[in-house]
């Protein structure tokens, strides 16, 4: 243990979902006095560790671990053996459960596969659920928990407001957050919160696709309405787009919070704006379409975030989801053009479950297929399976996961966390019920 360890203020403000963070505590990856430590460089997809890239002073890009702010550095360091233990606070019940359910089908099938092969050099994935129902506070305990009580090797959960909620003594305790579905702007920080790995696309980067590709279809310029998720996620999204639609000619009109889709629809069709954009969590755009369509008024173009891609919403939208445009980065399993994919073929030789063709499916899979590429390659380090080089490991990566779009990785750098490098935008057609391409892969780095 160091003696010259740094104090961590606590995050503040969790009760209206992840609003503002004074000074923010943790890990710091700028390297440091003492126990700083860093990454031999990731050169291929897949995760692999160059042969002979050992020395940390040579590896000068490579992601440096300051432990001295660790509650437990020895813990950190610490190699893993006989089971990788995962602490899962997901909404087992609340608004979002029964999609949820979709993703945890593809995580569990994922996990169970490796296992089958034996996990990890040996060491087999031990995933423990707990329910937060989709709030703070309840992640906020389960953190608590796991961490104290279950001592688990790392974490996920599902939503900005819980990614919030935990951030703060994950990051204390140097145990890493790995691909939570949630991509709030604060929390990709990576000096301020450099155990945290968030699985969504930058909504900042997002929010300059939605507006490059309003600008595509209307060179003159082009009014939006926003409907607004009034959670952590949907402030985020919507935040992120005006952000990027700033200074351009693409104008907002109206801002609509949509805790009533209804009330929602109303003031948008008031402002009568050529775009709406649905700021919103994964089971909103079905309903907010539908309600648009009810009152009459169907914009333009419809926006949806990449995070609202659950076909369900919009089968039971029919023809009011029509045409709507999602930005995608997953390949889609129920594609007969992608039936001989390897990528295809592997996954649903793991997941059998009848939701297996629902992207929501497909992400809870990619986040347990990135957690695994992750683990080897840290496995394949010097000092083995530990937390610090699961962290160095996770902020080196160039990844062709199996069902990413062709064209598209997983990319993550000492200094920046890409994510996913690019968008494919996908159009639905209600009358078949399926997405399909519309132009190129669209790069974001």
């Amino acid at each position: 243990m160091k003696t010259h360890a740094v104090s961590r203020p606590r995050i503040a403000g969790l009760a209206a979902l992840v609003a503002a963070i004074t000074t923010l505590s943790a890990c710091s990856s700028s390297g440091g006095s003492g126990g700083t430590s860093s990454a031999a460089p990731n050169t291929a997809s897949g995760g692999s560790t160059p042969a002979g890239s050992t020395s940390a002073a040579a590896d000068t890009g490579a992601f440096k671990v300051n432990l001295d702010n660790c509650d437990d550095p020895a813990a950190a360091q610490k190699k893993i053996t006989g089971s990788w233990k995962i602490g899962y606070s997901l909404p087992l019940s609340g608004p979002v459960a029964g999609v949820v359910t979709y993703a945890t089908d593809g995580f569990k099938a994922r996990v169970a596969a490796e296992n089958a092969k034996g996990g990890i050099g040996g060491v087999k994935l031990d995933v423990v659920y707990k329910d937060d129902a989709f709030t703070p506070d309840r992640a906020k305990a389960n953190v608590t928990q796991f961490l104290q009580q279950d001592k688990v090797d790392s974490l996920v959960t599902f939503g900005s407001g819980s990614t919030g909620a935990m951030a703060d003594a994950q990051n204390a305790a140097c145990v890493p957050l790995l691909y939570p579905s949630s991509s709030v702007a604060q929390y990709r920080d990576i000096s301020q919160y450099p155990w945290t790995v968030q699985f969504l696309p930058s909504a900042d980067k997002e929010g300059v696709y939605d507006v490059k590709l309003i600008q595509s279809k209307f060179p003159n310029g082009a009014t939006v309405g926003i409907a607004e998720n009034q959670t952590a996620s949907g402030k985020g999204e919507s935040d992120a787009f005006q952000k990027a639609a700033k200074g351009t000619n693409v104008k907002i009109a109206v801002i609509a919070p949509s805790t009533d889709p209804n009330a929602a629809a109303t003031q948008l069709k008031a402002k009568n704006p050529d775009v709406v954009y649905i700021a919103g969590i994964t089971n909103d755009c079905g309903p907010d379409v539908q309600a648009l369509a009810r009152i009459g008024f169907k914009p333009k173009l419809v926006i949806n975030p990449s995070n609202c891609a659950d076909e369900t919403g919009y089968i039971a939208a029919g023809a009011a989801a029509d045409k709507g445009v999602v930005p995608s980065y997953l390949k889609n399993p129920g594609d007969p053009k992608l039936a001989s994919d390897p990528g295809v073929t592997e996954y649903l030789s793991q997941v059998k479950t009848a939701d297996k063709t629902n992207t929501i499916t497909v992400a809870g899979w990619t986040t347990a297929d990135l957690t695994i590429n992750t683990l080897k390659q840290a496995a394949a380090m010097p000092g083995g399976l530990t937390h610090e080089n699961v962290i160095k490991a996770a902020r080196n990566q160039d990844y062709a996961s199996p069902m990413l779009i062709n064209g598209i990785t997983w990319n993550s750098t000492a200094t920046e966390l890409v994510g996913f490098s690019g968008f494919q935008t996908t159009v639905w057609d209600a009358a078949t019920k399926t997405f399909s391409a519309d132009g190129e892969v669209i790069s974001l780095k």
